[in-house]
């Protein structure tokens, strides 16, 4: 009779620590999804949509005074944001403003692709829009 006790307490030791311990990583994580890098430029195209440093530099101005270095540039999908921001603004010889982007960690294989730069509306794109070649946005 102390055998089959200690035998059947034993087991409930047994179990009870089994399903105390955190699962394995293999159970738990999720499958790693590719991601892609989307670069390219912001483009203002209106001389009255920026002004000029005395350095090469521009900014956007009125109604574009949000289009500036450090702006966010998000990419927004069902499976989640990716975030970049404005870097190096230039004023180039064509009577534009230009300002680089990278965003990494854009997910591949989405349905659509959500781009809003500087708190600007959002325009649609497909992930063969958004690869490849860079990307030129114009947001005046």
């Amino acid at each position: 009779m102390w055998v089959g006790g200690a035998a059947g307490l034993a087991l409930a030791l047994a179990m009870f620590l089994n399903n105390s311990r955190p699962p394995t990583p293999a159970a738990t994580s999720r499958p790693a999804t590719s991601t892609f890098v989307v670069s390219g430029a912001v483009v203002l195209g209106d001389t009255a949509s920026f002004t000029r440093d005395d350095h090469g530099g521009c900014a956007g101005t009125g109604a574009h005074a949000d289009v500036i270095d450090g702006a966010p540039v998000l990419i927004t999908t069902t499976g989640g944001l990716a975030a970049g921001q404005l870097t190096d603004s230039r004023a180039l010889t064509d009577c534009t403003c230009r300002s680089w982007f990278s965003v990494r960690g854009v997910p591949t294989g989405q349905d659509a692709y959500l781009v809003m730069v500087a708190d600007r509306d959002t325009h649609q794109y497909a992930e063969q829009e958004l690869t490849g070649a860079l990307v030129s946005l114009r947001v005046d």
